[in-house]
């Protein structure tokens, strides 16, 4: 058999099966044929094992990795070291992707032979419709290349909230390129924000990189996600992240405008950490333990207490920008006003998501 181009590698844990077989198949009916896709079950205790043994008996190009559940980001370096592909790309597996994806990187990759990445845009699918030009790159040519400093320019955009470059899952990565700069998933995490360090040393490191301007990702949206969960432990995982980010960034040279950045994306977090976990109605502590606890999570994390002490809020938009200033003089109490309002506002449909 010919190399395998592109590996797909597909971390499962705990997938709705319609989901998970949606997924499996929107790869097995990709247009170009020679690829392999590794499914990795992260020690899944329902079905979501045999239903990949399924498939992988049905297809030759199909390797199923088992291995004990371990989270996000031990299954997705499981799934790369399993892979042979000359490229590579992760796709959750809740998600799917457009069929004909595969065959267009192929045709980009021979226009653009020594390029060390490709990244594109997802589409939003909601349970009654599909959302496009949220949270995406706004270059709108069909194809743009990007060299040198132009590179260092897209990591520090990965830490910008609006530009929709930190997602894992809409990267094609050249193998030697990752083998040479070590761009794998730091071991040291979990889950929670991986995404951000990956994505940032991804673009950081690479001396071309291509922008295609297509939806070729679905990204199914999930409320009861792991960044929507009302969840503290994600909450230390989502520290533990940007800690390892910010160590990134120091070793940089001039390195002021990625600190800058940081800043005010943690800012952006922390309201959702906020709203989504500690303030959230689906907590059941009183409201003076939800304001201490969320308290102690900034004082007790440097990188919380110098963000909203620095950052630029002002940049935000006005919803945002009052939420942080709460959040900035101590003022927590209103923060269960705002969560509530926001599930309001969710609930009558005002808000997509």
């Amino acid at each position: 058999m010919l190399k395998p181009l592109v590996s797909i590698v597909i971390p499962v844990y705990k997938v709705q099966e319609n989901n998970l077989r949606r997924c499996i198949e929107s790869c097995i009916a990709q247009s170009l044929k020679n690829i392999e896709i590794i499914i990795v079950d992260d020690g899944s205790p329902d079905n979501c094992g045999k239903i990949c043994d399924e498939y992988a008996r049905k297809d030759e190009r199909i390797k199923v990795v088992h291995k004990k559940n371990g989270g996000l980001v031990s299954a997705r370096n499981a799934g790369w070291e399993a892979s042979t592909g000359e490229w590579f790309t992760f796709v959750d597996g809740d998600d799917w992707i457009s069929l004909d994806t595969c065959e267009k990187l192929h045709d980009a990759i021979h226009r653009n032979p020594d390029t060390d990445m490709f990244f594109w845009k997802c589409v939003i699918e909601l349970p009654q419709k599909t959302i496009k030009g949220k949270f995406e790159w706004s270059c709108t040519d069909h194809e743009k290349v990007y060299e040198g400093e132009e590179c260092r320019e897209l990591a520090r955009q990965v830490l910008v909230y609006e530009a929709g470059l930190s997602s894992v899952c809409v990267k094609l990565i050249n193998r030697d390129y990752a083998v040479r700069n070590k761009i794998i998933h730091n071991p040291t995490l979990k889950q929670g924000i991986e995404g951000y360090d990956f994505s940032f040393r991804s673009y950081y490191n690479a001396k071309k990189t291509v922008y295609l301007n297509e939806y070729f990702y679905h990204y199914r949206y999930n409320e009861n996600g792991i960044s929507k969960s009302v969840s503290e432990i994600n909450t230390q995982y989502i520290t533990d992240g940007f800690n390892v980010l910010y160590e990134d960034i120091k070793m940089i040279p001039d390195n002021r405008p990625y600190i800058d950045a940081l800043e005010l994306r943690i800012c952006y977090v922390l309201i959702a950490i906020a709203l989504n976990s500690y303030f959230h109605p689906d907590n059941k502590d009183s409201v003076g333990t939800r304001c201490r606890k969320f308290a102690k999570v900034i004082a007790d994390n440097p990188i919380y207490d110098r963000a909203i002490k620095n950052a630029d809020i002002f940049r935000m938009r006005k919803s945002r920008r009052i939420t942080a200033f709460f959040i900035r003089h101590k003022v927590y109490i209103m923060l269960e006003l705002v969560s509530r309002l926001k599930q309001l506002m969710l609930k009558i449909g005002y808000y997509s998501y």
